[in-house]
């Protein structure tokens, strides 16, 4: 008894908002991504340009310094990588979740969906914006 309780509920929200929903959460994620990786890229140029401008190290201390500074440096870098890395793959399985609900929807195509955006469509304008982003 339970269990049919449960289910009654699952389609409570119009499959219309759940695609809205779908579609604006990417694309959010999408603008994360080039906000993330415009804001490494600057850091990386800034942190160039200041190693740059220091004077010749003299003592084995200061080199040791700078060096300590620059694996650290490095490290946090690739932490935001990998983070980026791991946006982009939640966006590529959503294009393919997306890429599989609207084969399931060619099966049944018969079933009216009305003026709504298909599953395809969302797919679409989620590889569009990831596309003009150079997300890709």
């Amino acid at each position: 008894m339970k269990k049919a309780k449960a289910s009654k509920y699952i389609f409570s929200v119009p499959i219309d908002e759940i695609k809205k929903h779908i579609l604006n959460r990417s694309i959010a994620k999408i603008n994360c991504i080039i906000y993330k990786t415009n804001k490494i890229r600057n850091m990386k140029y800034e942190f160039d340009r200041q190693m740059d401008i220091v004077s010749p190290l003299k003592t084995d201390a200061e080199q040791e310094k700078k060096a300590k500074k620059i694996d650290n440096f490095q490290r946090e870098i690739e932490k935001r990588w990998i983070e980026v890395r791991a946006d982009k793959e939640e966006i590529r399985t959503t294009m393919i979740i997306l890429d599989e609900l609207s084969k399931i929807r060619r099966k049944y195509i018969g079933v009216a969906e009305g003026e709504q955006m298909s599953w395809a469509d969302i797919r679409r304008e989620i590889q569009h914006k990831m596309k003009n982003s150079f997300c890709m």
